[in-house]
């Protein structure tokens, strides 16, 4: 499990859940497959830009997203 995955479960939110609030708190809409991707670990090179939306909206570092 990813750590994402992990913050994920943790908080009780689905990637649709994360999806909306990077739209709520970005304005930007991160495709379902990209989120997917991302979550299950198969998407591991992506922009540092995208790493902050995701991590912003959970409020968590970074480094608590990145394998």
């Amino acid at each position: 499990m990813t750590k994402l995955a992990r913050l994920l479960k943790e908080r009780g939110m689905t990637q649709r859940d994360l999806q909306r609030e990077i739209m709520n708190q970005h304005g930007f809409k991160i495709g379902d497959d990209r989120i997917s991707k991302m979550v299950n670990g198969k998407l591991t090179n992506y922009h540092i830009q995208t790493a902050k939306m995701v991590a912003d909206s959970l409020n968590v570092k970074v480094d608590d997203i990145i394998e």
